[in-house]
């Protein structure tokens, strides 16, 4: 039987180079923002240069020009508005009556007893730490499985919690690491959380208890029971904290989309009022100053859409990544070989 199991990282399993997640998901957003706003200018210019039709001439019959920075005026404006309507949609979670706060707090000190009951400390208050502490009280469940079957006749039994436990080990160790200096709101604490396959192993912690269950003793179910438990547990705390990270990446979007839109909404304006024929005279490498104009003028006035693109990129895969809550595996390349040998038997 396999239980080799899916890949550790995220990138391995989804099969995207390291540029693809780097754009998706690692990048800085105003990075990424920028570099398209800089991508749409070289194109523009590119264009301009084996344009044979004069640019100028397009400036004095006006119309596809006055057009072009009229859609952008009002695109902006109502962008701008949507995210204003966001941010108040955002922001209305914070409010609310005192009573619904008070579900909150204890529904929250609730889950926190019921890990330190577990772990028997303190949990940290840091989501980092958090995180890591079940990291630690996972890899300790497989220790206690790997322990409780030591003993047992059933080499391939002994084996396969081996392996289980090797790999949480392993795992654990190096998303330990990865979150040892982030801070909440950082988004290294992200991709780590997304890298822990915890959904693979709940399922071969049930299989290998389910395929095992008539030899096992009272002391091993324990021990299944016990792992299992730890894993189950990632679950709500990893999308607790995700959708604290996305109602933080939405404020933080809000705030650069204005910050995008005024100037886009300026340039927009000036283009509109005065740009004419005779702006700009002149040329610079060959091409006429006009053309950079109009090109800067454009892919400034763009860049509210690329802040937009954005985000929309990393909180649409994160999403994607983490539809499944619990033992669900949606990744045919996740499952196939696991649940193969399992029907094998």
């Amino acid at each position: 039987m396999s239980d080799t199991g899916p890949a550790t990282t995220m990138r391995e399993r989804t099969g995207n180079n390291r540029v693809r997640l780097w754009v998706l998901l690692t990048a800085n957003r105003a990075l990424v923002a920028g570099l398209l706003t800089v991508g749409l200018f070289v194109v523009l210019v590119a264009v301009g240069v084996v344009n044979v039709y004069p640019i100028r001439t397009t400036v004095r019959n006006g119309t596809h020009i006055e057009r072009l920075f009229q859609a952008f005026i009002m695109s902006i404006i109502t962008g701008i508005t949507l995210v204003v309507t966001l941010n108040q949609l955002v922001l209305s979670r914070e409010l609310g009556p005192l009573g619904e706060k008070r579900d909150e707090m204890a529904d929250a000190t609730e889950f926190r007893q019921h890990i330190e009951e577990l772990t028997g400390s303190v949990a940290p208050p840091e989501p980092a730490s958090f995180m890591r502490t079940f990291m630690q009280l996972s890899t300790d469940r497989a220790d206690d499985l790997k322990q409780a079957v030591a003993d047992d006749g059933d080499a391939e039994l002994r084996d396969s919690v081996n392996a289980l436990g090797e790999r949480i080990r392993t795992q654990a160790d190096d998303i330990e690491g990865q979150l040892s200096e982030a801070e909440f709101g950082d988004f290294e604490v992200i991709p780590a959380v997304l890298n822990y396959d915890y959904s693979w192993k709940i399922y071969t912690a049930r299989r290998l208890r389910s395929e095992h269950s008539e030899s096992l003793s009272e002391d091993q179910r324990t021990a299944f029971d016990g792992l299992i438990q730890a894993l189950s547990l990632f679950a709500p705390a990893r999308e607790h904290f995700k959708t604290l990270y996305f109602r933080r990446e939405l404020v933080d979007f809000s705030r650069k989309m204005l910050y995008a839109g005024v100037p886009a909404l300026a340039i927009s304006i000036l283009g509109l009022v005065y740009l004419d024929p005779n702006s700009f005279v002149g040329s610079t490498l060959g091409m006429a100053n006009l053309v950079f104009a109009i090109s800067a003028a454009v892919a400034i006035a763009s860049m509210p859409f690329f802040v937009l693109v954005s985000y929309i990129l990393r909180l649409g895969t994160i999403a994607q990544r983490t539809l499944a809550v619990g033992p669900f595996i949606l990744r045919d390349s996740q499952r196939s070989d696991d649940i193969g040998a399992g029907e094998d038997q």
